[in-house]
């Protein structure tokens, strides 16, 4: 039930977006999670034995929403410990009670900081977090997600916390994504990612002069994900780049920023790269000459969009992700879209999927004369345009009637569901 309910909550490998069906985005995999953790608080209410049965799915994934309920739920996984260790010291026939902590697997920070708060109440909330990570000894998925508005005075982030997540959760974490303000040190990450052994997925807070840059050379056999890479990021040492990521083939990075060093290093292994802005020629050069086996580019646009004029011949698909937050995608920024997919240029090129529903479906509802037009305009391309479904939105052949096309077209309209989780978007 909880993976028919909670899809990705619990994933630790990187998913490929152009899976189908298509990945979730980290804020649907959230709101999941909190609409979820509603039901089960209700659960343990019922009863004593309820609260035994159902702690464990509780407490599986943890989700600050407010700062101050870290202070409780340090109390609580405290007091959970303490009860573990005295029931383990009684005697046999005593029933043993298990903390709640070693059902956690992925701990999550959604709180906002507000310009109000003190900078020592910010602080003394992350200062819990201590306490918290030595009771997580499973702990697999760590994310700070994003908090803003920032706070308007620089805080530094609190000594030892990131000591105490990697003496305690180290061995057993897979996945760090660190979103949020404060950001941590160099060394601080540093000491953090010689216990990681066994990570898989590591995002990096983009943030020029307090970031943890990737500097320790330390050797994460497992890593298949970085993303946030710059420029600035560099790997000392003696070991040689193959021998500290070798399993690593996904980069998420900067347009503006392009982490040269990684790239040249690692180029020939990777096989997906998301560029995170608007790209740019000068990039687009570096990929397709640092990475000859890659085959997946994922872009993120804005509207309007500036498309690359051409991109590396490898590339066998394309995934576009529309970073417009509402639905103010006008039609002078809708034409250029089309334009742009038109004007691509690439031998191997054999699908360009939109891997969100933002642009194609507010097209398509709000601008049917423009959407029709810019599908018209993709028909003779010789590569399968799709929505994030997999869905194809133009004909397979010329020869279809203008009649029919117009009714495959209608066809795959979103339900009044989808128009809903449009909305959420």
């Amino acid at each position: 039930m909880r993976k028919r309910t909670l899809p990705q909550a619990l994933d630790t490998h990187f998913r490929d977006p152009f899976d189908l069906p298509p990945p979730l985005s980290g804020g649907q995999v959230q709101k999941n999670i909190f609409d979820s953790l509603a039901t089960k608080r209700y659960l343990v209410r019922v009863c004593k034995d309820w609260y035994q049965l159902a702690s464990r799915f509780l407490y599986r994934e943890i989700i600050i929403g407010r700062g101050h309920t870290l202070v409780s739920l340090r109390s609580t996984l405290l007091e959970s410990h303490w009860r573990a260790e005295e029931s383990a010291t009684q005697a046999e026939e005593t029933q043993f009670t298990p903390f709640l902590g070693q059902y956690t697997l992925r701990f999550e920070i959604a709180t906002r900081i507000r310009p109000g708060l003190e900078d020592t109440t910010v602080i003394s909330e992350l200062e819990t977090l201590i306490d918290i990570f030595r009771c997580l000894p499973n702990l697999q998925i760590c994310i700070m997600a994003k908090g803003g508005p920032y706070h308007p005075i620089k805080l530094q982030f609190p000594l030892g916390v990131l000591s105490s997540l990697g003496s305690y959760c180290g061995k057993s974490l897979r996945v760090i994504r660190w979103h949020r303000y404060p950001h941590p040190t160099a060394p601080q990450w540093t000491q953090l990612l010689h216990t990681t052994s066994n990570l898989r997925i590591l995002r990096f807070p983009s943030h020029d002069s307090n970031r943890g840059k990737l500097q320790s050379g330390h050797p994460l056999p497992h890593l298949m994900s970085l993303e946030g890479a710059e420029s600035s990021d560099v790997l000392l040492g003696t070991a040689l780049p193959n021998q500290i990521y070798p399993s690593l083939y996904h980069l998420s990075i900067s347009p503006f920023l392009p982490p040269t060093f990684l790239l040249n290093s690692y180029g020939p292994q990777l096989t997906l790269i998301t560029i995170t802005r608007h790209t740019t020629d000068e990039t687009i050069n570096l990929l397709s000459t640092a990475c000859p086996n890659l085959t997946k580019l994922v872009i993120h646009f804005s509207s309007p969009p500036n498309f690359p004029s051409r991109l590396p011949k490898s590339i066998t698909h394309l995934g576009l992700r529309c970073n417009t937050r509402n639905r103010n995608i006008y039609d002078s920024h809708a034409r250029p879209v089309f334009e742009g997919l038109k004007s691509i240029q690439v031998p191997n090129l054999q699908v360009v999927r939109f891997l969100d529903r933002r642009f194609i479906e507010v097209v398509r509802d709000f601008n049917p004369n423009r959407f029709a037009w810019g599908v018209e305009l993709l028909a003779e391309t010789r590569y399968r345009i799709e929505d994030c479904d997999g869905v194809a939105i133009r004909p397979q052949s010329r020869s279809i009637p203008h009649s029919s096309l117009r009714a495959d077209l209608y066809k795959c309209r979103p339900t009044s569901s989808t128009t809903r989780h449009l909305r959420d978007l």
